[in-house]
C-alpha cells in the first residue's frame, strides 16, 4: 500500500488528527512502533539519541526525554539548541583551520518557537565535494519535527543553491517525522529514508486512533528540487503489514536505510511487525526506481526475520558489487540478550547461505545489550566495517564495539570486539568509514558531565594507529562554552583524505 503526499483521510483518521496531538514514534522507533498510546521504549541496541542515553548517562521521566547525558522531567524541561555540525580534520586527526571557522562548520536551522532541536543522523558527498545532510529539525510551528536534505560547501557553509535557501524541508501535517540515512547516488539524485507515525483509522480500545509507523523514502534532483518521477512529488509514504479487515489494528515498518541496486531498486532495512504490539523483526522491501513496491523482493515483496522470537532490528545496509545486501543491528540469539547482528541476503532478498548457513551470524560484546549502527565496504570490496557499541552492565561503562568482516578470498581475517575509547567514561561509536585500508569510527566519549565527538582510527587487526590524533584517538569538545551533549553521528573521507564528521552540538 503506498500513501503518497496528497493522501486522503477518511473522517475518522481526520478528526483524530485534529483532536489529537501528534504521535511521537519515540527516539528510537520503539517497541510500540508509535501507536496512539504511546511511542515505545527504546530498546534492542539501546537509544540512539544524542551523546548520552537513558542506560548510558541520561534519563527520561515524567514523558521528557533525556539526550546527550541530559536528564528531562515533568514533561521535559527547558533545552539548550542543538545545532548540526561538521568538523573537517587533517589525515593526522589535527582540524582542518581552512574549513568553517576553526574546522568546525555550525548549521542552525533557526526555528524560532522554542529551542531548535536540530538533529542530523547521516551525511554523504557528492562528485563536486559537497556534503548532503540527512536529519530532523522542528517544524515551523515546533509542534513536531519535520526531515530535512541540506547541502553544504566544501568551505563549509550552507550552499544557497541547493533547494530553499539550502535546505529542502518535508513534513506530514503536525506529524513528527523521523529521518534515518540517505545518500547521493551516482546521477546526482539523493535519496533519503525514514518513518512517520501516521492515524490508520483503526479504533483502540479506548476510543482513541490506532498511529503506526508507516515507510517514507525522498528522491530529489541535485538541486534539491523533489524528483517528480519517483513517488508522489518526490515522496513514497508507504504503509506495511495492513489488515485485510479495515477495522483491524496494523502493524509497522521503519525504513532506517534504503541502499540503491544496478537495476535502481531501493531495498530497505529496519524493523517493524505485522502485530499492533510486540517484539519486532528486522524488515527489508524493495521499490521500484518510479517508488512502486516491488513484489519480487523476497517472500511477496518482503523480509522478515525473526531469531527467536525477540526483537530483532536493521540500522544500516550496504549493497556489494553483485546487488547482495549487507544489513548491520541487532537481534535476540539468547532469550533476554540483545547481540549485535549482520545478515547477508541475495540480490533477490532471500538468505545468502555462502556467508553463513543461516545467512546471519549474531556477534556478542559481553553485554546484555549490543548493536550495530554503521557499515561500510572496503577497498576493493575486501571487506566490510561495522561500527557500534554495548551498553553497560553493573558497575561498567559503555563501549564502543568494531567488526572487520571478510567479503572474499584473501581478505584479512574477522576481527570483532570492543574498542572502548575511554576507561573511565561511556563512548560509542554510530558512523564507520574506510580512510584507505584503515577504519574510522565516530560516535562520542563522555568526560565527566561533558559529551564530546569522538573518532578513532583502526588497521584490520583492531589495533588503534597512533599515526591519528593521540593514541588513534581525536575527541573534539564542539562546544568549549558549558554544552554538554555532543554526538558525532557519521563520517566522510574525502578523495585527498581529510576526514569530515558530522553530527550534533549544543550552542
Amino acid at each position: 500500500m503506498k500513501i503518497g503526499m496528497k493522501w486522503i483521510l477518511g473522517a475518522a483518521v481526520a478528526a483524530a488528527l485534529s483532536a489529537c496531538p501528534p504521535v511521537d514514534p519515540g527516539t528510537d522507533g520503539g517497541t510500540g512502533g508509535g501507536t496512539a498510546t504511546g511511542g515505545g521504549t527504546a530498546t534492542g541496541g539501546g537509544s540512539e539519541t544524542g551523546g548520552g542515553t537513558a542506560t548510558g548517562g541520561g534519563t527520561a521521566t515524567g514523558g521528557g526525554t533525556a539526550t546527550g547525558g541530559g536528564t528531562a522531567t515533568g514533561g521535559g524541561t527547558t533545552q539548550r539548541d542543538l545545532d548540526v555540525v561538521l568538523v573537517r580534520l587533517n589525515n593526522d586527526g589535527t582540524r582542518d583551520t581552512t574549513f568553517g571557522t576553526d574546522g568546525v562548520a555550525r548549521i542552525d536551522f533557526g526555528q524560532t518557537t522554542g529551542a531548535a532541536r536540530d538533529n542530523l543522523y547521516s551525511f554523504d558527498k557528492d562528485s563536486a565535494g559537497r556534503f548532503v545532510l540527512f536529519g530532523a529539525t522542528k517544524s515551523a510551528t515546533g509542534s513536531d519535527a519535520d526531515r530535512f536534505v541540506a547541502r553544504v560547501t566544501a568551505a563549509g557553509s550552507l550552499d544557497t543553491t541547493f533547494a530553499t535557501a539550502g535546505i529542502y524541508r518535508q513534513g506530514f501535517g503536525t506529524l513528527s517525522d523521523s529521518a534515518r540515512h540517505g545518500q547521493v547516488q551516482a546521477d546526482g539524485k539523493i535519496v533519503a529514508s525514514g518513518y512517520t507515525s501516521q492515524p490508520t483509522g483503526a479504533l483502540l480500545e479506548d476510543g482513541g486512533v490506532q498511529a503506526a509507523n508507516h515507510i517514507v523514502l525522498i528522491r530529489l534532483n541535485s538541486d534539491g528540487t523533489p524528483d517528480t518521477t519517483f513517488g508522489d512529488a518526490g515522496v513514497v509514504n508507504s504503509a506495511k503489514f495492513v489488515p485485510t479487515v479495515p477495522t483491524e489494528l496494523w502493524g509497522m515498518a521503519e525504513a532506517y536505510a534504503a541502499v540503491r541496486q544496478s537495476s535502481g531498486k531501493y531495498v530497505t532495512t529496519g524493523y517493524g511487525r505485522a502485530a499492533p504490539s510486540g517484539a519486532v523483526d528486522m524488515v527489508g522491501f524493495r521499490y521500484l526506481d518510479t517508488g512502486a513496491d516491488d513484489p519480487s523482493w523476497g517472500t511477496n515483496g518482503s523480509f522478515v526475520f525473526d531469531l527467536i522470537g525477540g526483537d530483532e532490528r536493521g540500522r544500516h545496509a550496504v549493497v556489494l558489487s553483485d546487488d547482495r545486501v549487507v544489513n548491520v543491528g541487532s537481534g535476540v540469539a539468547l532469550t533476554g540478550n540483545i547481540d549485535a547482528m549482520v545478515t547477508v541476503l541475495t540480490a533477490d532478498g532471500q538468505f545468502d547461505t555462502t556467508f553463513n548457513t543461516t545467512g546471519s551470524k549474531t556477534y556478542s560484546f559481553g553485554r546484555a545489550d549490543e548493536a550495530f549502527f554503521g557499515s561500510a565496504v572496503g577497498p576493493g570490496g575486501m571487506s566490510l566495517a561495522a561500527a557500534g557499541y554495548r551498553v553497560a552492565g553493573s558497575g561498567e561503562n559503555d563501549d564502543a564495539v568494531l567488526l572487520v568482516m571478510p567479503l572474499s578470498t584473501g581478505a584479512p581475517a574477522e576481527f570483532a570486539d570492543a574498542v572502548p575509547l575511554s576507561a573511565t567514561g561511556n563512548d560509542r561509536f554510530f558512523g564507520v568509514a574506510w580512510d584507505g585500508s584503515k577504519i574510522i569510527g565516530v560516535g562520542f566519549v563522555r568526560d565527566g558531565a561533558d559529551t564530546k565527538f569522538a573518532a578513532a582510527r583502526f588497521d584490520t587487526a583492531g589495533a588503534l594507529d597512533t599515526t591519528f590524533g593521540t593514541g588513534g584517538i581525536v575527541t573534539i569538545d564542539v562546544t568549549p562554552e558549558g554544552g554538554t551533549e555532543e554526538t558525532a553521528r557519521w563520517v566522510v573521507v574525502q578523495s585527498d583524505g581529510k576526514i569530515v564528521i558530522g553530527g550534533n552540538a549544543e550552542h
